[in-house]
């Protein structure tokens, strides 16, 4: 989940707004990490293959294996082909590459960012003065991967902003006496609430006994690496019923932001690829949608390989 950064402190002097929402979510997105990383989603095997978005490959030795993320196609009745592309924010350098590349292919990318749609990001700059931005290049740095908006290029004229301005995000989550911690404090209570009958598969990889290992490990950093590979992929990322969803701004209304852009873009029948482009939680919401209100029916998938551990 992305949100207006800046490059100088002087762009946070101007806007308070800004800094306030940044701040908060430093504490909403140390949260969600540690939501992400320990709850146990525990579904079916047969709910997992309908609504996986991100899954995890164990490999044939130790602290080994591949976080990987979804492409999912869609075609209606007019040939257009709408692809899902799951997105994980930290991933491999060669992970961020190969989206670009995949990129060129599209009439047109929708992408997410809490951020007015003229600020577009710079692939490769320095890094971000906010507290969000430096958490994150943090992490990045010590599981040795990339940091998303370094590595993918938002330039290109096929890009397109379809999220929440900071203002609308802000006046949606008031309307609703929402706060972040109220959030996720209801993400992690669904999440509680779906749990089936707990199994050796469903089981998370962040047990004590597996952190001792790790930081008993050769390389602390893959051995974490690894846990934490492991962890996203068994959970599947956030995934919370429709109801919960569309209640909550920071999923549900920051899909409906999307989805009126789609709608929009749909309108241009010379348009026959359309890619959106999303963190991996709101793409269950993405496919409920399409394919019960916009006439999508599922017709591919393919997988990208976002960590690669060692």
């Amino acid at each position: 989940m992305f949100w207006k950064y800046s490059s100088s402190p002087g762009e946070h002097m101007k806007n308070d707004r800004y800094i306030r929402t940044l701040r908060s979510y430093s504490f909403l997105n140390l949260l969600g990490i540690t939501l992400l990383l320990l709850s146990s989603s525990g579904y079916s095997a047969d709910a997992q293959e309908e609504t996986q978005y991100v899954r995890f490959i164990e490999g044939t030795s130790q602290w080994q294996g591949e976080l990987q993320t979804a492409i999912v196609s869609f075609e209606n009745d007019a040939g257009v082909k709408l692809n899902l592309v799951a997105a994980v924010h930290l991933g491999e350098e060669e992970y961020y590459a190969a989206l670009n590349e995949y990129f060129t292919t599209q009439d047109v990318v929708l992408y997410e960012l809490v951020a007015e749609a003229n600020q577009i990001p710079v692939q490769g700059a320095a890094g971000s003065t906010s507290l969000i931005g430096y958490m994150q290049q943090s992490l990045a740095r010590f599981l040795n991967v990339g940091f998303q908006l370094n590595e993918i290029d938002y330039s290109p004229s096929n890009f397109l902003h379809a999220d929440l301005t900071p203002s609308q995000l802000e006046a949606l989550m008031a309307s609703k006496d929402e706060n972040f911690l109220s959030m996720f404090l209801s993400l992690a209570m669904a999440q509680m609430a779906e749990q089936s009958v707990v199994s050796e598969e469903s089981t998370s990889s962040l047990s004590m006994l597996s952190l001792l290992r790790a930081l008993n490990s050769q390389n602390q950093n893959n051995a974490f690496k690894y846990l934490f590979a492991a962890e996203l992929g068994r959970s599947g990322g956030v995934i919370v019923g429709a109801e919960l969803e569309q209640q909550l701004t920071i999923l549900g209304d920051r899909n409906k932001a999307a989805l009126r852009v789609l709608d929009e873009v749909l309108q241009n029948p010379s348009l026959e690829q359309v890619s959106i482009f999303y963190g991996a939680a709101h793409m269950p919401g993405f496919e409920r949608e399409i394919t019960s209100a916009l006439g999508f029916s599922r017709s591919g998938l393919s997988w990208q390989s976002a960590w690669i551990v060692p």
